[in-house]
């Protein structure tokens, strides 16, 4: 478009330096005035075809940042997912650790206590051993067979004893365990948060390129909001925003046909995280999910599961802030759920591109949809399954 509007301009000023040659040519009746005039208007000629030019290499110079710092935000998107991914184990093998050492200090306790009574009911012996025997209000045979049964406790005694030096060298591991596991659980958020400040970069450099673009975006926004608050379903929204765009000639990211369906089965899940309800469950509310949720830790980064063209990106109904994605061929993808949008209607999309990070609460969850020319199909097949979260 903006190439468009260069050229556009370049015409209409050449247009005008010939008009006004033209014009001038007819009031000049001096050959030398009019030779002067000539070298006037081909010096301006030259000059606009000159700044024609540096503003259309201006614009492919910045088309090519553009799409050179979208590249950089996939490989950054991917690396905070990793890093997410990593955090999420040392946390599960955290509370595996501090699980173990419950169970061990509890099994301690026990053994402890155990200990006591058979200690208490030796040394009774072996300080009052006839005063015990004849306190005991038991046949002489009983008593004796008590006696002997304390007796033979003892070397059971001893292999307690090493049970509770055992456990209590485990606890001890385990305390070494979860200290280095808090101490890597430290290290890795920090490294998670200078992550997520460089994308923060990346992502004020990609809307400081796109400035030129600001009020075609504004526009298709206003549209494609207009469009949501008449829209009484999701069908229906697509339904709308698929018409808008083909009536409003909107660039879509050009997707070779088949290119989707090809990669099914390999597509990567938009967030880190687990998956809580499947398509086709039943939720809370007693309906039928047209999609999956995957619950994520706070801030997770999501992502462009494939190329696209954002048709959608704000608010709608119950959904919260949902992004419709096109991917060529009839297909679609729906995000819902995210805490703070960093892409825009129009905008295209590459694979692993950054949409959004999920909110900052306790376990904030993202609803995915996919749909194949407005209805609902399982994303399951279509997901990797290499690496769910």
């Amino acid at each position: 478009m903006a190439l468009k509007r260069t050229t556009g301009l370049f015409c209409f000023a050449l247009s005008a330096s010939i008009l006004s040659a033209s014009f001038s040519f007819a009031s000049i009746e001096n050959p030398d005035s009019a030779k002067s005039e000539l070298s006037r208007v081909t010096s301006q000629i030259e000059q606009a075809k000159k700044e024609h030019k540096q503003l259309r290499e201006k614009a492919q110079n910045v088309q090519k940042e553009i799409l050179d710092v979208r590249k950089k935000m996939v490989a950054a998107a991917g690396s905070i997912q990793e890093q997410e991914e990593s955090l999420n184990r040392l946390e599960q093998k955290l509370a595996e650790f501090e699980m173990q050492q419950s169970l061990m200090k509890k099994r301690l306790d026990i053994r402890k206590a155990q200990r006591m009574h058979v200690l208490g009911a030796l040394q009774s012996l072996a300080f009052k051993p006839t005063e015990a025997l004849l306190a005991q209000p038991l046949a002489p045979q009983d008593t004796l067979r008590s006696a002997l049964l304390l007796r033979e406790a003892v070397p059971r005694l001893e292999f307690s004893t090493e049970g509770l030096r055992k456990d209590l060298n485990r606890i001890a591991s385990l305390t070494t365990a979860i200290r280095a596991q808090y101490a890597q659980i430290k290290t890795m958020a920090k490294r998670l948060d200078e992550k997520r400040r460089d994308m923060n970069v990346l992502i004020k450099k990609k809307s400081q390129l796109q400035t030129a673009f600001a009020s075609e975006s504004s526009r298709a926004k206003a549209r494609a909001e207009d469009l949501a608050k008449q829209a009484g379903d999701l069908k229906e929204l697509l339904a709308k925003l698929e018409a808008d765009s083909r009536r409003t000639n909107v660039k879509r990211q050009e997707i070779p046909t088949g290119a989707f369906m090809s990669a099914k089965g390999r597509i990567p899940y938009p967030v880190k995280g687990t998956v809580v309800k499947t398509f086709g469950e039943k939720t809370e509310t007693g309906v039928t999910s047209k999609g999956i949720t995957i619950a994520t830790r706070a801030n997770a980064q999501v992502i462009s599961p494939y190329d696209g063209t954002v048709l959608f990106a704000g608010p709608f109904r119950g959904y919260g802030q949902l992004v419709i994605i096109e991917h060529g061929d009839g297909y679609h993808t729906l995000l819902a759920g995210i805490g703070r949008l960093d892409t825009s209607v129009g905008q295209s999309l590459l694979a692993g591109e950054p949409v959004g990070i999920m909110v900052a609460q306790t376990k904030p969850t993202l609803y995915i949809e996919l749909r194949k020319n407005g209805q609902p199909i399982n994303p399951a097949g279509w997901l990797s399954q290499s690496k769910k979260g």
